[in-house]
């Protein structure tokens, strides 16, 4: 009688166990407070009754309605105000830290979903709050402000609302990429690949863009005289490698990108001239992927440093992340000694030391960033694991198929797991900057708020940066694991994911020869999924194998 009893209850436990389990989580934070006294404050820290299910992807935000406690914090938010429109406030834009979107590739828990800071001077207050949000081993999810740092006499106190997370099943990655065939358009635009990503480059001083914003310590205003627009094409070239004297890239003869330095040659200690110089990537995926950012990314760059930049102890800047240059760079190749070192987001003490790269040699760089669930990126040279080093999220709020400012309407704070939006942009606008999101640009309205929406490349407000030689360039919006970066392999003249076909179509493994070895060669590309052989012919799937042995028996003009 004692055994039924004791396994019926244990069933009844676990049916309420089950019970539990849900898709969508709430943590309350009603009740919780940060305290007006003092300039440090206790962590906030609620975790949920319920459990989530372990799933492939997450969403979350964390927007609860809050009331200013102190003398400053009564002043500066009197009544009950969202989370976001309080931070919005302080600096436009940033509520973004409040939502995310996070791939789980293992689809198991625990988990981190994201840990971001949010710090500095905000209409003349030093403040700092790290949000957290995580899925606990069971199942349970957390949220949490943490190292709090205000002026004395500013506090909230939340009167409602909390964290909200749900599992999410996040689309298929897309990948973007770029030639350099004398221009910088994606292989989409150039009609190589017409199903890839949807990402665009544009030189980051382009005209169209408009008046382009101040150097150190005027970043948010239009300096008098304007700077120059067009600085970074006439400092740049495209050519082949033998034009420029190089190995071929990858056994094959191609056109590269000489790239600029990051100043202006005629002025170089000027910064506001320094400001426009670089490449703006901007991905585009935002009608697809229902955040702001990107927090979980893979950059791949087919390099060659050339012998002068090497002896001169030179930098490469390879990433800056803010949307427009406003600061220094934040992924550097840096030449030590007679050593390449790479690092992101980490001091120069803890960059990677990269004995594989060398002067005038082609190599792949990869960095595969796992910013939201990691807090690190990954480091690859040649498909070969280097190391890892910091981690970033990049700015992704521009849809191509409605384009909006990043400001934050207050009367468009949807709850609890719709992304706010901002001002749509006028269609005027929108075309004369070539439908591309301009960096240097202010919403028309009192909020003044930047479009956020782009990367720059080889961009640094210091001026660090010397020239570095690009073949390709590739992104997507996932934390590509070690077995997809390492069978990318070396530098290809012919691409990255979409490769140019050859003069021989049947030469698959590009060595000049057609042989018995290009089957295999595309077999494995074709089982991994790889667009050059899955898309072969046109038509993707199994006829893309036929198709090839098609063109293999055929044999080479």
């Amino acid at each position: 009688m004692r055994s039924a009893t004791l396994c019926g209850l244990a069933l009844l436990c676990i049916s309420c166990a089950a019970a539990a389990q849900q898709d969508l989580v709430f943590v309350d934070f009603a009740g919780a407070s940060i305290p007006s006294s003092g300039t440090t404050a206790p962590d906030v820290v609620r975790t949920s009754t319920n459990t989530i299910f372990a799933a492939p992807g997450y969403r979350y935000a964390f927007n609860p309605v809050v009331t200013g406690s102190g003398l400053l914090g009564i002043l500066l938010v009197p009544t009950p105000t969202q989370l976001a429109s309080v931070i919005n406030t302080f600096s436009v834009g940033q509520q973004r830290f409040l939502f995310g979107a996070v791939r789980n590739p293992p689809g198991t828990i625990p988990t981190d979903l994201d840990n971001e800071t949010l710090a500095g001077t905000f209409s003349g207050l030093a403040l700092s709050f790290t949000f957290e949000q995580e899925v606990l081993a069971d199942g349970r999810c957390r949220a949490a402000i943490r190292n709090i740092t205000k002026p004395s006499g500013f506090g909230f106190n939340v009167n409602s609302g909390g964290a909200h997370m749900q599992t999410w099943t996040p689309p298929a990655p897309v990948r973007s990429e770029f030639h350099f065939q004398g221009d910088l358009l994606s292989v989409k635009q150039s009609g190589l690949a017409p199903a890839s990503g949807p990402g665009k480059l544009r030189y980051l001083d382009d005209a169209a863009f408009g008046p382009i914003l101040g150097g150190i310590g005027a970043e948010d205003n239009y300096p008098n005289p304007p700077t120059a627009h067009g600085v970074t094409a006439a400092q740049s070239q495209f050519g082949t490698t033998a034009d420029f004297g190089l190995p071929p890239v990858g056994g094959e003869t191609d056109t590269v990108y000489r790239t600029s330095p990051t100043r202006n040659t005629a002025d170089p200690t000027n910064s506001a001239k320094r400001r426009g110089i670089g490449l703006a990537f901007w991905s585009a995926n935002r009608d697809n992927w229902p955040e702001d950012r990107n927090g979980q990314w893979t950059m791949v760059w087919d390099l060659l440093i050339p012998q002068s930049v090497w002896d001169a102890g030179g930098t490469i800047a390879l990433i800056e992340d803010n949307h427009n240059n406003a600061a220094g760079a934040d992924a550097f190749i840096r030449i030590v000694g007679g050593q390449a070192r790479i690092g992101y987001w980490v001091n120069e003490a803890a960059y990677l030391a990269a004995p594989q790269i060398q002067p005038n040699q082609w190599f792949r760089l990869v960095i595969s960033c796992d910013h939201y669930r990691q807090f690190s990126s990954r480091v690859f040279i040649n498909g070969q694991l280097l190391g890892a080093t910091g981690s970033g999220w990049l700015y992704a709020s521009c849809r191509q198929s409605a384009p909006r400012w990043g400001d934050l309407p207050a009367a468009n704070l949807a709850m609890p797991l719709d992304l706010p939006e901002g001002t749509a942009v006028a269609p005027a606008t929108w075309n004369g900057w070539g439908q591309f999101p301009s960096p240097w640009a202010k919403s028309p309205n009192s909020a003044a708020a930047p479009m956020a929406a782009t990367t720059c490349l080889f961009a640094d407000l210091q001026g660090r940066g010397e020239i570095v030689f690009i073949a390709n360039f590739a992104y997507t919006d996932e934390a590509m694991d070690d077995a997809a970066v390492a069978s990318l392999g070396g530098p290809n003249g012919r691409g990255v994911f979409y490769l140019r076909p050859t003069s021989c179509p049947a030469d698959f493994d590009g060595n000049g020869e057609r042989e018995v070895g290009d089957i295999f060669a595309f077999l494995a590309a074709w089982f991994a999924g790889e667009p050059a052989a899955y898309e072969f012919g046109g038509t993707a799937g199994v006829p893309a194998i036929f198709a090839f042995l098609s063109v293999w028996f055929a044999g080479c003009p």
